[in-house]
């Protein structure tokens, strides 16, 4: 193995390795019914209570995965609950989240070695909540859907590479060969992330574009979003973050010595980990551009 390959994907295998240790401030939360007067006919409504727990060395804040489901008869195929998350806006601003289902399930259609069934609770598409805000969210579900919660904790933020030079083979490594190799206007950044064994934690990865520029005492976010492209005939992806380098801003008055120089992170995207294909995102082609990513990891369903 180059060393060129163990420097990059060092922070990866040092942040799974040292996990607890580096993840960020921790916040946890339980699903309960919330009060009469918070009703919607033919939902079910939960509120999300929070609790700070002790704070690590990031500032990042947990994520709250909003899971919901159904309890049904199953057999050997994967199963999943057909329905979505729709967001709606209160009169005051608030928004609030609500799962329409039928109850309905979909399946693989593989052939099971027995008719052996059992009870398991089938999910649906799930939702992801900073905790800092779901201290004021409500989901509502429909009637004969649960709603359960997992937490999320990050880890630091990594700086992504433009191109990986002299590594080793691997399967991801074989499959970069089918990506675009540039994109006019754009630099391409590869992310390899390195096998887990003997885990049974699940994990995401986040996409954070920046920008590197001079800001105020005020809450500044880069503009732009992720476009999620197919490698034609391949059925794998990538990502072009489409941004002209606008950056907003809140309009607070800041003392002049409050200006200063540092990286504003715009619209992220979450993958699902996968050792066996690279991660691919093209980034708008100028000097103050970057891209780093982090490692999520999941906490018990509850």
């Amino acid at each position: 193995m180059k060393i060129t390959f163990i420097t990059k994907q060092l922070p990866v295998l040092l942040l799974i390795a040292l996990f607890s240790a580096a993840c960020g401030s921790k916040k946890t939360g339980s699903m309960s019914n919330v009060l009469p007067s918070q009703t919607l006919d033919g939902y079910r409504g939960y509120a999300l209570s929070v609790t700070s727990a002790q704070k690590g060395s990031s500032d990042v804040p947990a994520k709250i995965e909003i899971i919901p489901g159904k309890m049904m008869e199953v057999d050997c195929n994967n199963h999943s609950l057909i329905g979505e998350f729709v967001q709606k806006q209160l009169s005051d601003g608030n928004y609030y989240n609500v799962y329409e289902s039928k109850g309905e399930a979909i399946s693989t259609l593989m052939g099971c070695p027995d008719n052996t069934k059992r009870m398991d609770f089938v999910q649906g598409q799930t939702l992801f909540i900073d905790a800092d805000n779901a201290a004021s969210s409500m989901v509502f579900a429909s009637e004969g859907i649960e709603i359960r919660r997992r937490v999320w904790t990050p880890s630091s933020a990594y700086e992504m590479g433009k191109e990986l030079n002299n590594i080793i083979e691997t399967e991801a490594t074989e499959a970069l060969k089918a990506y675009p190799k540039s994109l006019e206007g754009y630099d391409r950044y590869v992310l390899i992330l390195p096998e887990i064994k003997n885990s049974q934690k699940e994990r995401k990865v986040e996409i954070i574009p920046g920008v590197t520029t001079e800001v105020d005492c005020n809450k500044h976010g880069l503009g732009g979003r992720f476009v999620e492209k197919d490698v034609e005939g391949w059925g794998y992806s990538y990502l072009i973050f489409e941004s002209d380098g606008s950056v907003r801003s809140t309009r607070m008055a800041c003392p002049d010595d409050t200006r200063r120089t540092e990286v504003v992170t715009g619209a992220t995207q979450l993958l699902n980990y996968n050792s066996r294909l690279p991660i691919v995102v093209f980034i708008p082609k100028k000097d103050n551009f970057s891209v780093q990513y982090r490692i999520w990891e999941a906490g018990e369903v509850k």
